[in-house]
């Protein structure tokens, strides 16, 4: 099978299991790219991430530098666009699809005991994969003190302080250039 198919299949199913945000979808993206296929290397991925993390829109941007990776090792930069735009295309799609069709079954849905019951298990899981995505990204990343302790820093500012992410991406970056640049 060809690697930009097998990129697209994955962006399908990561993208129709999407609940609760991007985070959520960097473990099972990880899983793929880096480890089952090796189209990524772990600090690649953690980049493409971060590169996610800075741009205006959603984590899932982050299949678009994938496709792009992989299409530009197929076959240059024609089939890097095509993979990119592909991957971004097979990654929203399931998403918008189930949206499109619950929007017109929202009222019956809202007070379904088996969908309520449904969205309270996805909502435990939603936690399990945002923690393994933080664990698995502090392991590459946070390689020394210093790291650890402006990692610790950024979520204690996010979750007590309630900052805007992408300012909090940008001021540590900031900080990494200034304090610890060799």
């Amino acid at each position: 099978m060809s690697q930009i198919l097998q990129l697209s299949l994955m962006c399908l199913r990561i993208g129709t299991f999407v609940f609760g945000g991007g985070l959520v979808m960097v473990p099972l993206l990880e899983a793929d790219v880096v480890h089952k296929f090796g189209w990524l290397t772990q600090r690649e991925f953690v980049d493409a991430v971060a590169l996610g993390q800075m741009t205006p829109g959603p984590l899932l941007v982050t299949a678009t530098f994938v496709g792009y990776k992989v299409g530009g090792e197929v076959g240059g930069l024609p089939v890097a666009f095509l993979a990119a735009t592909l991957a971004t295309i097979c990654m929203f799609l399931p998403s918008f699809a189930m949206t499109l069709a619950a929007s017109n079954h929202l009222s019956r849905l809202q007070g379904n005991r088996y969908v309520a019951n449904f969205l309270w298990g996805v909502r435990a899981a939603v936690v399990g994969l945002v923690v393994a995505a933080a664990l698995s990204i502090a392991q590459t990343t946070c390689g020394n003190v210093e790291q650890a302790a402006l990692a610790v820093g950024a979520a204690t500012v996010l979750f007590y302080k309630n900052y805007d992410a992408g300012l909090v991406v940008l001021v540590c970056g900031a900080l990494g250039m200034l304090l610890w640049s060799g």
